[in-house]
């Protein structure tokens, strides 16, 4: 019971910090674009970091200590593991492309 719920509580962690590093990396520097800086700074390791802590963290908070994403025998992902890396990369995509979006619409190229 103990381990399900420090699953939980870390998945919950995960969400935490994804939503962090999304504002502060992401977010801010498209609210800068919009109000027009000459010049505005991302990360492009946030595109993959957001997604992975949001897909994660929300399988862990679902599932718990059930959530068997990785072998632990050979240190590798698992089918359920693959799946959610699956989505991690094309959330990545779709998410650096509604970016790219944004900031070609704003005039920045």
């Amino acid at each position: 019971m103990l381990q399900d719920m420090k699953a939980r509580l870390g998945g919950l962690v995960l969400i935490a910090l994804g939503l962090g590093l999304g504002w502060f990396f992401l977010l801010e520097p498209l609210q800068e674009a919009r109000h027009g800086a000459h010049e505005v700074q991302y990360f492009l390791k946030a595109f993959l970091a957001v997604p992975a802590c949001l897909i994660f963290g929300a399988a862990f908070v679902l599932l718990g200590k059930r959530l068997r994403y990785r072998d632990d025998a050979h240190k590798n992902f698992t089918a359920v593991g693959w799946v959610l890396f699956g989505l991690v990369v094309l959330a990545t995509a779709a998410g650096f492309w509604w970016f790219e979006q944004q900031f070609a619409a704003l005039g920045y190229s």
